[in-house]
Formats: structure tokens, sequence, C-alpha cells
């Protein structure tokens, strides 16, 4: 039994595509916050050597003349001035942890006598703090920062999200792009089932899939010659021998003792039976049966009559409502076929069964025999296949099973196996109501 894989092409494309994308937001993150990391400490550095020059600026003036020159470097952000209880009282809290390049800088500063704190103040802004002494007066230095959350890492995210969002949109495209081809594909080599036929190659237009077509094109061109062949050698021999065997029932008949002709006569009808069924073959595998549609319910009692008339332990029980019209060939080699085969592998009696269902209409033929599965079903729907040992005397060749396949397909049906604790094994096959001009 095939087992179908759990996830389709598509789907595999799509989860790379999420996968990507997930990978190119981690590393543009990661890009960025080593990109960040050079101007934070960029910062820093330079706020550092504002504290020293600030700090060397008040060094070199007079005591009296560092307030007026303290005042004058007060210009935007930056506040310098006296040592001031009532601004430590105005700083906000420190942080748990100080960032890696404030510590280090704070570092060096205090080797410096220059101690610097950093704070958090309200409404989203930072303060950095320099303390230092000069001839025994305290001084301090402040520098207001907007936080990076609201400056800079909004405007990043916001790259960000756009960035993923604009690469989300291209592979889903491009997984679409290549996606939609490989399901036209598939639908159309499922849509064929068991008939092989070309498929159109300009309507694949990718380099890959358009060399695809044209071997499967190859393929299917190779498979057809091959059999037609084979019908052109099976059409010929079963016509050449019609002739030769029915000279031969002829001399039989008249020229041989009568129980000699009776053992003749039974051999001779089982090769008239296999000529039958190989014409049968070629025939329903080459073009659509002749004649004119009549109602399905009037084919199958037809096809019933004569086991009945000859007291074979077949009943046939009708229950249609829908009308159908259908080709007599078709259903009279199929439904021939499948009593035949009960007859000669199955157990009495044979009980055929025509009915409506929700999905159409059901031909069966049920049988008491052991059956087979569907495995086994389905081999023995390919020609010249037996699973059993046929009997010579009834000119079994293989080919019943391989008929019925084929007329079903010339009624637009599908059959499989079923097995009922009352009716036994069956074969049925299941046609919808309407299928083009075979519906009435």
């Amino acid at each position: 039994m095939n087992v179908l894989p759990r996830h389709s092409l598509v789907r595999r494309l799509t989860w790379g595509a999420v996968l990507v994308v997930l990978l190119a937001f981690g590393l543009q993150a990661l890009v960025l916050s080593l990109w960040l990391q050079p101007l934070a400490d960029q910062f820093v550095g330079g706020t550092t050597d504002t504290a020293r020059l600030t700090r060397n600026a008040l060094q070199a003036v007079s005591a009296a003349e560092r307030d007026a020159l303290a005042q004058a470097l007060s210009v935007g952000g930056l506040k310098v001035g006296a040592h001031d209880p009532a601004l430590e009282a105005t700083l906000g809290p420190r942080p748990t942890l100080d960032p890696p390049a404030f510590a280090e800088h704070a570092r060096r500063l205090a080797k410096e006598g220059i101690q610097m704190t950093l704070h958090q103040g309200p409404d989203k802004t930072d303060a950095v703090a320099f303390r230092f002494e000069l001839d025994g007066r305290g001084w301090w230095l402040l520098r207001t920062i907007t936080r990076p959350t609201t400056a800079i890492t909004g405007t990043l995210t916001l790259w960000l999200v756009m960035i993923a969002l604009a690469t989300t949109a291209a592979l889903l495209w491009s997984v679409r792009a290549i996606a939609r081809p490989l399901a036209d594909l598939a639908g159309q080599l499922g849509a064929q089932q068991d008939r092989l036929q070309p498929l159109p190659e300009q309507r694949f237009n990718s380099r890959e899939l358009h060399t695809v077509v044209r071997a499967f094109n190859g393929l299917v061109h190779q498979v057809s010659h091959q059999s037609a062949v084979r019908q052109q050698l099976l059409a010929g021999v079963s016509h050449d021998l019609r002739t030769p065997l029915a000279r031969l029932r002829l001399r039989v008949e008249t020229q041989c003792p009568e129980e000699l002709a009776g053992e003749l006569t039974a051999d001779l009808l089982a090769l008239e039976h296999i000529v039958d069924q190989f014409l049968a073959y070629v025939q329903g595998d080459t073009a659509a049966l002749p004649g004119a549609l009549r109602p399905l319910a009037d084919c199958v009692r037809e096809v019933v009559a004569p086991y009945e008339a000859a007291g074979q332990p077949v009943n046939l029980r009708v229950d249609l409502q829908a009308s159908r019209l259908v080709p007599p060939l078709a259903v009279r080699r199929l439904l021939g076929n499948l009593i035949d085969n009960a007859l000669d592998y199955g157990r009495a009696p044979v009980h055929v069964q025509l009915h409506d269902t929700a999905a159409g209409i059901e031909l069966a033929v049920w049988d008491h025999g052991p059956g087979m599965t569907g495995d086994e079903f389905a081999r023995a729907q390919e020609p010249f296949v037996r699973l059993g040992q046929a009997r010579a005397d009834v000119g079994h060749c293989g080919l019943g099973l391989a008929i019925a396949t084929q007329m079903a397909r010339q009624l637009g049906g599908q059959m499989h196996v079923a097995h009922d604790t009352s009716l036994g094994f069956g074969v049925v096959l299941r046609m919808p109501l309407l299928t083009g001009g075979h519906t009435a």
C-alpha cells in the first residue's frame, strides 16, 4: 500500500521561506546591534572628553573667574557649576547595571580624579554626571541625553519590520511562482488517471518544468507506439484465426464421430472465446464503442437474461430511479466478464445489483467465493494477468478484468472490490449520474 508523504512540496517551500525570513530578521538585528555599539562607545567617549576639557578650562583660570566660565560653558544639554546639594536630589536613580562601554570609561576617569555616574531621569531622558574638585572646591558637569529607545531604537525597529515584510512578500511570491506550476503539473497528471496523454508544453514557461513535460511527452509517445504495435498484433492474429477456427469447427461437426466431436468442439469454443477476448480488448482500448445509446437498466437486463434462461444461478435486482443512456456493447462486455468470472472463480449464487447511491449509480456483481484483496484486484486488471489456476476448458486468457476496466472507462466510472457479510465478495462499478451525453 502506497503512503503519501505527510508534507507537500508547497508546504516545505513555505516553511523554508518562513525560516529564511526569521534568519534574516535575526541577522539584521545582530548587525544593527554591532553597528550601534561603536556609536555608543563614540558618544560616551566624546562626553568624557568634554568633562576633561571642562575641568582643564576651569583649572586654567583663576578661582574668581571659574563661576563665570562655568555659566558660559552651560549650553544646551550641558550644565557646569559648583557642587550643589540640591542638584543631587534632582538626579534620578542609578541603573542596576551600567553599560559595558560606560563602566570602562568610568574606571579611566576615576584614575584621573573624575567621578562619572549615570542616572535615569523621567520622560525617557537620562543624565551623565561628572564630579571633580579644584582647589578644594567641588564642581559638577551634567550632560542630559535622550534614550535610544525613542530616538534610534524606534527608527531601527521600523526599518527591521519593513525589511522583514518586504523579504516575506518576496519569498512568498517566489514560493507561489514555483509551487503553482508544480501544482498545475500534478493536477494534469492526476486527471489522466489510467490514460496517458501528452501535456501542452506552452503552459509551463519555466525551463525545468518545460524539460520535464517534454520528457514526459516523449515517454507517452513511446508507450503509445508500443501499445499500438501490440494492438495491431493482437487484432491481426485474432482476425486471422477466425477463418481457420471456423473451418476446423465445420470439419469436426461433419467429419468426426459424435463423442470425439463433442470434446473437440469444447476446445474450439475455448479458442474462439480467447480470440473474441483479444478482439474485445483491442477494440475497447482504441476508440469509442459504436452503436446507439440505450437505457442502462435495459442493457443490464439483456445481459442477465441469457444466464437466467440457461438455468445459471444468476439473479438480478434493479432499484434505479435515474435514467442513464449508455453504449450497450460496453455494458455487455463489462457485465458479461464480471458474471463469467463470478461463476468460474466464485461460488453460486451470483447476484447482480443496479441501484442509485448518493455518489451516482452502482452496478455490482456479488458471489460467495473467497474473492480477492484490493491489491490483487489491481493486478488482475492488467492484461494477461491471472491470479489463480484458470481452467483451460473455458478459454481464460487473463483479459476478462482488463476488458471490464476498459469498459468502465468508456462508461465514465471506476471499479473497486467490496465485501459484505450477507452478499459475500463483489466487484462494484460506480458511475457518476451525469457524464456528458450519456445521461438522459
